[in-house]
Order: C-alpha cells, then sequence, then structure tokens
C-alpha cells in the first residue's frame, strides 16, 4: 500500500527520543513492504510558523496534511497521537480521496477526560482506533465505524539493540527512568526503595532532582545494570502500562512491575517479574540482585518475547490489517482486546 504516516517523528530532539513508538510503528510499515510517507506533525507546524512555535503552525500543518495526501494519494492515512490535526482535516481528506481508510494509535492512557477529548472528537471519522490501554476504558471509544484496539508497546531490533542479560559489569543493581514532578507518591515511592536497599547502588534518572538521560547515554546505563523498573502512573488500568516496558525488555534488562494490570496476558512469570507493594518489591531486587542465574534466564526469555511477539513490524500489521478489515489481525497475540467488530 501507499500509506501517510503523521506522527511526532521529534526531529526537534535531534536523536535523543530514537525509542519513540512513532519510529518503531514507521520501521515495521517499511519492513511490510508498504510505501510510507512520513509527516511529522509537529516538526511541521514549527516549520509553518512564522515564529518557529507549533501553535502558530497548527492551521498551515493541517493544510499540508491536506495537501500531502493529495499528493501521494495514500490508501492509508494513520496517524500517531496527532493532537493538532482536526477531524475537519480528516473530513476533507476523505473528500478528496473518497476510497482512503484512516487509522489513528495513541499510547498514553485513556483515563484523563481532557486529555483523550480529541480522540473523542474524531472518532466519527475513524475507522479504526489503537490505544496502549485495554478493558472498559477502551471500549468506551468504539463506535459501529471504528472498532477501538488494544495495542502493545512495540520494539524495534534496530534500536533495542542490546542484550543486558549478557552483561558481566554492572554500573547500577537497579534503574528507573522517569518524572516525579507532579507524582508526589513515585517520589515518595523511590525514596522509600532507596532507603531499604541501602547495600545496593540504584540509578534513579528524572526524579528526586536528578536529571534525566536519553538517547545513546541511556542505552548504555541500561545494558550495563542488572535490573530496572516499570512503574506508571497507575497499575490499576487494564493492559496499561508506560512504553518504557518495550525498551528496558526489549534491551534485555531484567524488568520488574507492579502487579495489577492485568499484564500476565502479555508477559508470563518467567518474563517479567511481577510485584505486589514495596515490600515485595524489596525482598525481590536483594533476591536477584544476589542470585545472577534465576535473573538472566527471566531477563531473556522477556528479551525474546517482546522481539518475537511485540515487535514493531508485528504491530504494524495489526495495525493495517484492522483497519483494512483484512483478516490477518486476528493472529496477533493480543487480538481478543477489539471492540466493536
Amino acid at each position: 500500500m501507499r500509506i501517510v504516516h503523521a506522527a511526532n517523528l521529534q526531529l526537534d530532539k535531534d536523536g535523543a527520543h530514537l525509542w519513540n513508538q512513532d519510529q518503531k510503528i514507521h520501521h515495521g510499515l517499511v519492513r511490510l513492504g508498504h510505501f510510507v510517507y512520513p509527516f511529522s506533525i509537529n516538526d511541521r507546524a514549527r516549520m509553518l510558523s512564522p515564529l518557529g512555535g507549533k501553535s502558530l503552525g497548527k492551521k498551515p500543518a493541517n493544510r499540508a496534511l491536506i495537501e500531502t495526501c493529495r499528493n501521494v494519494h495514500p490508501d492509508l492515512l494513520l496517524l500517531g497521537h496527532a493532537q493538532y490535526i482536526t477531524a475537519a482535516t480528516l473530513q476533507e481528506i476523505r473528500k478528496a480521496l473518497p476510497d482512503i481508510r484512516i487509522g489513528l494509535w495513541y499510547v498514553d492512557p485513556l483515563w484523563d477526560e481532557e486529555d483523550t477529548r480529541h480522540l473523542r472528537e474524531r472518532l466519527g471519522v475513524l475507522d479504526a482506533l489503537f490505544c496502549s490501554t485495554g478493558g472498559s476504558l477502551l471500549e468506551s471509544f468504539s463506535r459501529p465505524n471504528c472498532p477501538a484496539a488494544f495495542i502493545p508497546t512495540a520494539v524495534d531490533a534496530g534500536i533495542e539493540c542490546h542484550r543486558a542479560f549478557e552483561t558481566t559489569g554492572f554500573l547500577h543493581d537497579f534503574l528507573f527512568f522517569g518524572r516525579d514532578k507532579g507524582e508526589p507518591q513515585r517520589r515518595a515511592f523511590l525514596q522509600d526503595l532507596e532507603k531499604r536497599l541501602p547495600e545496593l547502588k540504584s540509578g534513579i534518572y528524572g526524579c528526586l532532582d536528578r536529571p534525566g538521560i536519553f538517547g545513546w547515554e541511556k542505552e548504555q546505563v541500561i545494558r550495563q545494570s542488572k535490573m530496572a523498573l516499570n512503574l506508571s502512573r497507575r497499575a490499576d488500568v487494564s493492559l496499561y502500562s508506560s512504553s518504557r516496558i518495550g525498551e528496558l525488555m526489549g534491551n534485555g534488562i531484567l524488568t520488574l512491575t507492579p502487579r495489577g494490570a492485568g499484564l500476565e496476558e502479555l508477559y508470563a512469570e518467567d518474563e517479567l517479574v511481577y510485584f505486589d507493594g514495596i515490600d515485595d518489591l524489596t525482598e525481590k531486587i536483594r533476591h536477584y540482585a544476589t542470585h545472577p542465574e534465576q535473573r538472566i534466564a527471566i531477563a531473556k526469555k522477556g528479551w525474546e518475547r517482546n522481539h518475537r511477539d511485540y515487535n514493531g513490524t508485528e504491530v504494524a500489521r495489526f495495525i493495517t490489517s484492522l483497519t483494512m478489515r483484512a483478516e490477518e489481525w486476528k493472529r496477533a497475540p493480543w487480538a481478543r482486546h477489539v471492540f466493536g467488530l
């Protein structure tokens, strides 16, 4: 097919965010053999703004997407987040190209009414919606014309290219990458965890008033550490996880995540370490820090699972086949989490 992929490729980050889902899904589309024209929404808005800011460039970016679709004449317009692209723009594209299919993928949480308002406003002009949340929250977005489907976090062998389970020299015993601004519970949790494990070397980045780390430098820290935490903003929402889970497991580091989101359906107990509260987490970090054979075995199985089942090509295959109503989407391991069909 011809595809226009209108997402946020974050060219302004100069490669620091090379691990973003936009890149992984884009690579997956190309690997499937499609011609994929990249339309980087926020970067295009900046380019078309008289002052170089995104806000003033929104309207011309919408016009540019319409013109891009007229020029490329895609079979599929795939949007990634795309908050700046309006429903009116999508209607105009449909008017110009009556046979086009339009899908949208979104990997932020669905529980915030205001943050997801733009999704609901576009459901009438979409052929499919794909989100990294499952359950009743996802089901509420389904429409007769627009099924709502879960997608897992994608990994890419060219991006998650490391095998931390093969490391012999270590920078840290355990890691966390994230932010605690506006997240007092996360901050208190990390402070408490460090106090409980004074004998181990922690690597906390972006929290506790410590700087974040990105790009190649971040990869090296993951590659040279024993284990890492996957702490999402909530652990009680069906199938939801921060996209860091793919970045960590895809680079072969033992990953620990709170139980409660039903991730057991995606990862077995010997692929991902689940914990119940800080007491259980403390015990498990201490255990795997001193039992390398068990740590390596679980980390390797988690790495294999991600690169086999949740790579960007398989996620892209699911997205394209469901949007085009081809039966292939039913083969995905997560295919039962589709609402509206």
